[in-house]
This record gives structure tokens, C-alpha cells and sequence, in this order.
């Protein structure tokens, strides 16, 4: 019986969180490469975003926990986090996150049929051939739309990047990236304690 084995996976976890607490008003914004970024880098350590926080960590540690299947003494802190927001025309670069383990984004206001966040593999093939139907095991690029309290988690080097936006009213996000702490590692000869 043929059997399939999606070895060395790069694996993006889709959830959704409650993110009606949120209060976007006072935010102030900057101008980022094509689109525009909050101010402050560190939205989540704000008092008034500390319940979002808290959502945004459960979503982390059911990634990292039950899908990574991390020890429970290892710990992921969320070193950075910030606020995107994208208008009809714009779009996000491609880009990935150095510096930190996992990222995240979560969908605060979008047209979920525009404004696609998409994957793609920094992978070289031997040779690229036409593929009949694209899908999880042969595609070199994977886009996902976004509603509000979706949350998208990944490996921080996978590249990515926002295809152009349509919706009428802007898309905006919150990003964070993550580091581990504590002990990392036990074991003789890659022991790790930071």
C-alpha cells in the first residue's frame, strides 16, 4: 500500500482568536516599504492590547506545544510585535523575519478575498516541470485570505509577502515575532539555557 510521507515541512498553522477587544484608534502610523506600520514595535506590551496578548500566546503555545511538539520547559516570548495596515492599491514585500523562531499574523480588518498573504519556498528545484493540479507536496507558492480573528503562525525564515489589496475599507494586521527562553535543550552536547 503506497503510503506518503510530507517529511521536513515547513508547517503554517491557521487559527482564529477574539479579537473584538481591539481598539485601533490611538494608533499612530509610519510609512513602511509599500504599505504602513505602527509606530510602536511593541503593540502587545501596550496595557490596552494586554487581553489580545493573552489570545495571541494561548494560539502560540497550541502551535509550539501540540503541533511542534516543543518540551513543556522550553518557552517562546514574544519579543515584537505591530500593527500593519495596507490601502486599496498597496501591497506588503516580500520579506521574512530574522532574529526570531516563529511569527504571526493575525487579521484585524480585511476583505478576505484580497490582500492574500502568501508562502513561498527559497527551495531550488532540479528541474521545474508543469504541474497538472497544484497542491500542498508540489507548489512552490501558498496563499491564504484572511477574516478578522484569523491567525496565521510560521517558521520566521519562510519568505512571504501581500499580494495587492482591493477591499475598500484598509486591511490591517498584527504582527509578532517570538524567541524561546529558559531552557532550551538538556541534553549532553547541545545543551541550551538562555
Amino acid at each position: 500500500m503506497p503510503e506518503l510521507f510530507p517529511l521536513f515541512s515547513r508547517p503554517i498553522f491557521k487559527t482564529n482568536i477574539e479579537t473584538n477587544m481591539v481598539v485601533l484608534d490611538k494608533v499612530k502610523w509610519a510609512k513602511n516599504y509599500t504599505n504602513n506600520i505602527s509606530e510602536s514595535q511593541n503593540v502587545l506590551d501596550l496595557p490596552e492590547h494586554s487581553a489580545l496578548k493573552h489570545e495571541c500566546e494561548k494560539a502560540l503555545n497550541d502551535y509550539f506545544y501540540n503541533v511542534m511538539g516543543a518540551e513543556e520547559y522550553v518557552k517562546l516570548r514574544i519579543t515584537e510585535s505591530w500593527f500593519n495596515k495596507t490601502v486599496n492599491g498597496e501591497q506588503h514585500h516580500r520579506h521574512w523575519h530574522p532574529n526570531s523562531l516563529y511569527s504571526a499574523i493575525v487579521y484585524l480588518e480585511s476583505d478576505p478575498n484580497s490582500g492574500f498573504t502568501t508562502f513561498l519556498t527559497s527551495n531550488f528545484d532540479t528541474i521545474e516541470y508543469d504541474i497538472k493540479d497544484a497542491n500542498l507536496y508540489n507548489s512552490r507558492t501558498w496563499s491564504f485570505g484572511g477574516s478578522k480573528g484569523d491567525m496565521l503562525i510560521f517558521p520566521s525564515n519562510v519568505e512571504h509577502y501581500v499580494t495587492p489589496y482591493e477591499g475598500k475599507e484598509p486591511r490591517i494586521t498584527l504582527s509578532f515575532n517570538t524567541f524561546a527562553e529558559g531552557v532550551i535543550n538538556k541534553n549532553n552536547l547541545t545543551r541550551l539555557e538562555l
